[in-house]
């Protein structure tokens, strides 16, 4: 019989060097929570920025919608 214990085996053993998933996954969403909070200000001066674009587009598209149903109609 041996006297000792394989300290992996024991429980509750954590181990030294080695994280626990739910240790890395709660470093990963901050990780996460970071990058977006960074990120943020640069997405919305992208919004910003296309807005008056897509704008001008979805006016031509209406446009040339009712045009050509007027074209169709007489």
């Amino acid at each position: 019989m041996r006297a000792t214990a394989n300290i992996a085996t024991v429980k509750g053993y954590a181990g030294y060097a080695v994280a626990r998933p739910a240790d890395l996954a709660g470093a990963a969403k901050f990780a996460r929570n970071i990058a977006l909070f960074v990120a943020a200000p640069f997405i919305g001066l992208a919004y910003a920025a296309a807005f008056p674009f897509v704008a001008v587009g979805m006016i031509a598209w209406y446009g040339a919608r009712a045009l050509a149903r007027k074209v169709r109609a007489t």
